[in-house]
């Protein structure tokens, strides 16, 4: 048979393991997660907020809704009309403590000023447009409420009215981390701190937030991996959010998330931690291996690797992500959308955005950006 097809046919199935071992893992997760609930505690939900006129009300109603016994701790830096909503609704939410942000130097330093008056069990960190329902609520506060589920991260689906191009391929790219980066499969577990119960005592003993950071979530794993405890992520109820409605929103988001990754890698790199050198090395090659093929083969002169081994990259990749997307059961037409070409566009655009945030991760340039919200 041609060497090509072998490699092909090699890489085609290699996808398709990959998909269901990465849905196998989550169901793992999910059925240790549940042997394991308790009465739940007091719950404390930390919202960090800078301008969020368009979608605070409904989300800190909701909340009150949904948990009336837990206590709503919103830290607010805004210059718009939010603080002035929540005035008015501190009056008719007693639970809702409202605290100016006197520090105004991002969301970690937001977040470490909520915790200092935080007062539950266990704390769930939310962002401002964020919604979970009652059941959502009770199911992930129960869980988190055991000891053996220190940290739960809480699956997440999006809510935007318009379904624009750029939150199709979000879908793409989320359930491609669902697979194979919340669920830990190869290295431990991300997790975003949107959706995410904590027991009080475990960020006790993390510490607080470093306020430098521009990824709080990757910060506080670091952290906790440093105790020993992994946070499990847990397809059950989902939390809405808003995805990023644009690609101008879309790139400076990503933008940020992997600069600061790269510099919260490369500070662990300096304290002598060479795990994340290894890290660092094997995502660069798994997302530029076509590139490396192809510089590879100039240099000898021949094509001898691109023809041969490509194929089966190429076949590795594409089926298994598609798969683990399709298990989602995505919308027909955005699942054709996302086939056809929502792949192709999210590799270069990670292998871009990657190139960037590299330079941008040893200098100063990049700050925090705040995706804009449609009003809910």
């Amino acid at each position: 048979m041609n060497p090509s097809l072998v490699s092909l046919f090699s890489g085609a199935f290699v996808g398709v393991i990959l998909a269901f071992l990465a849905l196998w893992r989550n169901f793992r997760t999910l059925k240790e997660a549940v042997n394991h609930t308790a009465p739940p505690g007091k719950l404390s939900v930390i919202i960090a907020s800078h301008n969020e006129e368009a979608v605070i009300e409904k989300t800190v109603c909701s909340l009150a809704q949904a948990a009336p016994d837990a206590e709503i701790i919103v830290v607010d830096a805004s210059t718009d009309h939010t603080p002035e909503i929540l005035a008015r609704l501190k009056q008719e939410i007693p639970q809702l403590l409202v605290l100016p942000d006197p520090y105004r130097r991002g969301k970690p330093a937001a977040l470490n000023y909520a915790l200092k008056h935080a007062t539950g069990d266990v704390v769930l960190f939310l962002d401002a447009d964020a919604r979970l329902t009652p059941e959502a609520l009770r199911f992930y506060h129960a869980l988190a409420s055991h000891p053996k589920n220190p940290v739960i991260f809480g699956d997440f689906m999006a809510y935007n009215a318009r379904r624009t191009l750029a939150i199709i391929f979000q879908e793409l790219f989320f359930s491609l981390s669902r697979a194979y980066v919340f669920s830990g499969i190869f290295w431990r577990p991300v997790f975003t701190t949107c959706g995410l119960f904590i027991r009080r005592e475990v960020l006790e003993k993390a510490g607080e937030f470093d306020p430098n950071s521009l990824v709080d979530d990757f910060e506080l794993g670091t952290r906790l991996a440093k105790l020993g405890i992994f946070a499990k992520f847990v397809r059950g109820p989902f939390c809405l959010i808003q995805y990023a409605p644009g690609f101008s929103d879309l790139f400076r988001q990503f933008l940020r998330w992997f600069t600061g990754g790269i510099r919260e890698m490369v500070k662990e790199i300096k304290r002598g931690h060479l795990n994340y050198l290894l890290l660092m090395t094997l995502l660069a090659l798994v997302i530029y291996f076509p590139w490396l093929l192809l510089w590879a083969d100039l240099g000898l002169g021949r094509w001898l690797l691109v023809p041969f081994v490509l194929p089966g990259y190429l076949a590795a990749l594409y089926l298994g992500v598609v798969l683990s997307y399709y298990l989602d059961i995505p919308p027909w037409k955005e699942a054709l959308v996302n086939t056809l070409i929502g792949l192709v566009f999210v590799h270069l655009w990670i292998q871009a955005l990657i190139l960037i945030s590299f330079v941008n991760a040893f200098t100063k340039s990049q700050t925090w950006h705040k995706a804009r919200r449609e009003r809910a």
